[in-house]
C-alpha cells in the first residue's frame, strides 16, 4: 500500500467518525458489529459506507457462485456472507450461507418459504434473521444455521419491508389493511412494540439511538422511539397513494426518495421538518462519507457536499452503460454496478475509477416496488467485496 492509500484509508476512518458523533453515539455502528455488514446498505443507518470492509483497490477475483436466480444483498459476520435467492418459479426463496474465503456452502441452503419471491436479511447478536412475504420473521444461528425462533408477524399481510437490527431488536414493517412498523426482541422473536403508518410498505427501517425512521409515498415519513414505539414526528405533505422507500441517516439528516412532486426531501432528525431538497424519485439509496453524498441518477455516478447536493463535485459515467446500483463507500473508494455487469471502484477525489472488473452478469437495480425477486445490492465486510449480478455473486479482494 502506497502512502496515498494510506493516507486515503486514514481520511476515510476519520470522515467516519465525524458523521458517528455528529449523528450521536454512533449509531448502527456498535462495537459488536464493527467490520460485519448488517442490514441493506451495509448498516442500520444504510448509508452504504464500510470504513475498513475491503483493502484499497485493485482487487482480484476470489471467487464466484452461480446461484440460478436473482441474488440478494449480502449480510456478513464471522467469515460468513448470507444471501436470499429466488427459489425458481414457484413462490419462495432460499437462504444460503457462504463462506467469504472459499465461497463454499457453510449451512443450508434453507427455504424460507412465503408468498411471492421477495425475502431480506439483517443480522446481529451472533443471529441472522430472515423475513419472507407473507412476515414470518426467523432467526437462525450464524456459527450453524440452526432455527432459533420464529415469528408471525401480526395484522399485515404483504411484507416487503428489509429487516434491520439495531441493539438487541429487529425492525421492519408491513402492509395490505394500512401498515404497521414492529420492533422485535432479536433473542426471544417477541414483538416488543407495533405503530401504525400510511402503507408500510418497501421502507427498511434507519435507526439510530434515538430513532426509528421509515417513509412512504408524498415523502410521508415517521421518527419513532426504539425503545418504545412512541412517535416522535410526522412529516406529511397531505397525499396519499401507495409504496414506500428505503431513507438514508447522513449528515445529520434523513434522506427521503419519496415525492409527490419535485426533488426529494432531506428532513432534520430531531424535528422532521425539511431541511433542504435534492435529486429525483428513480434514485437508489445515496452512499455517504462524512458530509460528502454519491448519487446514481440517470446512469450516473455523482459527488456533491450534503449542503448543495444538486451541485456535483464530479461525474462519472463508467463505460457508457447505465450505472445502476445503490453505490457504496468502502475504505475510501465508492463502489457501483452497471448494467454491462462491470463493478467500478471510483476515486472520491477525482471522479475517476481507479479499477473495474466484469462479474459475468447484469448488475441489476435495487427493485423497491416489486416482489418478484429479493432485494439486491454491494457489500463489504471482513476484507470482501461482494457483488450480487442476477443470478451470480461474485466476491473480490486482496
Amino acid at each position: 500500500m502506497d502512502l496515498r492509500q494510506v493516507l486515503r484509508g486514514a481520511v476515510a476512518a476519520a470522515a467516519a467518525s465525524t458523521l458517528a458523533l455528529t449523528l450521536g453515539a454512533a449509531p448502527g455502528r456498535a462495537a459488536a458489529d464493527t467490520g460485519v455488514a448488517s442490514a441493506y446498505q451495509i448498516n442500520a443507518l444504510h448509508d452504504g459506507n464500510s470504513p475498513s470492509g475491503v483493502a484499497a483497490p485493485p482487487l482480484t477475483e476470489k471467487w464466484h457462485r452461480d446461484l440460478g436466480r436473482a441474488v440478494s444483498y449480502p449480510v456478513i459476520a464471522d467469515h460468513k456472507a448470507f444471501v436470499t435467492v429466488r427459489t425458481g418459479d414457484e413462490y419462495g426463496t432460499s437462504l444460503y450461507a457462504i463462506d467469504t474465503r472459499t465461497g463454499k456452502d457453510v449451512w443450508g441452503p434453507i427455504e424460507l418459504g412465503g408468498t411471492y419471491f421477495w425475502s431480506a436479511l439483517t443480522l446481529g447478536d451472533g443471529r441472522v434473521y430472515a423475513v419472507n412475504g407473507d412476515g414470518r420473521l426467523t432467526a437462525f444461528a450464524i456459527r450453524n444455521g440452526r432455527q432459533l425462533w420464529q415469528t408471525d408477524l401480526p395484522g399485515q399481510w404483504s411484507f416487503s419491508s428489509a429487516p434491520t437490527y439495531r441493539a438487541g431488536m429487529v425492525y421492519t414493517g408491513g402492509a395490505g389493511s394500512g401498515g404497521t412498523v414492529y420492533a422485535v426482541n432479536a433473542a426471544t422473536g417477541a414483538v416488543v412494540w407495533t405503530a401504525p403508518v400510511a402503507n408500510g410498505d418497501n421502507s427498511s427501517p434507519a435507526v439510530t439511538s434515538n430513532g426509528v425512521y421509515v417513509s412512504y409515498a408524498c415523502e410521508q415519513s415517521y421518527k419513532f422511539d426504539p425503545a418504545t414505539g412512541t412517535t416522535r414526528w410526522v412529516h406529511s405533505t397531505g397525499c396519499s397513494g401507495g409504496g414506500g422507500k428505503t431513507p438514508v441517516v447522513a449528515a445529520g439528516g434523513l434522506w427521503v426518495r419519496e415525492t409527490f412532486d419535485g426533488p426529494l426531501p432531506v428532513l432534520d432528525l430531531n424535528t422532521g421538518e425539511v431541511k433542504n431538497r435534492f435529486g429525483s424519485w428513480s434514485m437508489p439509496a445515496p452512499a455517504f462519507a462524512g458530509r460528502t453524498g454519491y448519487f446514481v441518477s440517470g446512469g450516473t455516478l455523482r459527488a456533491a457536499d450534503a449542503a448543495t447536493p444538486d451541485t456535483p463535485i464530479w461525474t462519472f459515467t463508467g463505460d457508457g452503460a447505465q450505472l445502476r446500483s445503490a453505490p457504496i463507500v468502502v475504505n475510501g473508494y465508492i463502489y457501483v454496478g452497471s448494467q454491462s455487469g462491470t463493478i467500478y471502484a471510483v476515486d472520491p477525489a477525482t471522479g475517476r475509477s481507479v479499477w473495474s472488473a466484469d462479474t459475468g452478469a447484469e448488475i441489476t437495480p435495487p427493485d423497491e416496488q416489486n416482489v418478484s425477486s429479493p432485494l439486491t445490492g454491494l457489500a463489504a465486510a471482513q476484507g470482501v467485496l461482494l457483488v450480487p449480478a442476477t443470478g451470480r455473486l461474485v466476491a473480490y479482494g486482496r
